[in-house]
């Protein structure tokens, strides 16, 4: 019986892979689906992470990285130590514990898919996708008066937030960003990607955040005034 689920577990995509539950901090190792302890795992579920030494990518075109935000229902490619790429879902994430199906078929899309920022009007600075300007923050749920610098989304998946930068990507139709600005989790789009909420409760407080797609020509003005 062992032998069989081995082989089973070898040979995932003949069947529907059952979700591993990965308690926080600990670790996966993907060949064999078994919990590992973080140093030696292929997969580490850390908080709001998902970390791989290996490499991990949830969105087609993009690079592999070390790290994803966890986001419920996101289909990441994850590689192991011997650069075997598996298919890795989220379906479940509680405040202890992710859950995972893991199959070993790496189905991504090589294909570049077309984001929301596409059908925005061109942007005058090359490269660009899409600005956004800060309208509206608080902190439980209290207005906060503070400048922010616009939020700029680069093609090539970079974004810059003042003097923040990193990557973004969007996941079942939300945008997230890494670094610092991970703890925001998740931020909604309209349908017309011209309005864009975070809304994120973490440990201590809750930060709500809503910016506005910036004009190209709201852009030209400004530039060309300073």
């Amino acid at each position: 019986m062992r032998s069989l689920l081995l082989g089973l577990t070898l040979v995932p995509a003949l069947v529907q892979a059952a979700p591993v539950l990965v308690p926080l901090s600990r670790g996966i190792e993907l060949r064999t689906q078994a919990l590992a302890d973080p140093a030696a795992a292929d997969l580490v579920v850390q908080s709001r992470l998902l970390a791989a030494k290996h490499g991990i990518r949830c969105v087609s075109g993009d690079a592999f990285g070390v790290k994803s935000p966890v986001v419920t229902g996101a289909a990441c490619e994850v590689r192991d130590a011997t650069g075997v790429t598996y298919e890795v879902k989220v379906t479940a994430v509680s405040s202890v514990s992710v859950a995972l199906e893991v199959r070993q078929t790496g189905t991504l899309s090589r294909a570049v898919e077309q984001t929301p920022f596409e059908a925005l009007p061109a942007d005058p600075e090359a490269g660009v996708l899409a600005r956004y300007q800060m309208t509206g923050y608080s902190i439980d749920g209290s207005l906060v008066t503070s400048t922010f610098a616009s939020l700029v989304l680069r093609g090539d998946g970079s974004y810059a937030f003042g003097e923040r930068k990193g990557r973004w990507s969007v996941v079942q139709g939300l945008l997230l960003l890494d670094g610092e600005y991970t703890a925001w989790g998740p931020g909604a789009l309209s349908e017309d990607a011209r309005r864009l909420t975070f809304h994120a409760k973490g440990p201590r407080f809750t930060v709500s955040a809503a910016l506005a797609w910036m004009d190209p020509q709201a852009v030209v003005l400004s530039q060309a005034s300073r």
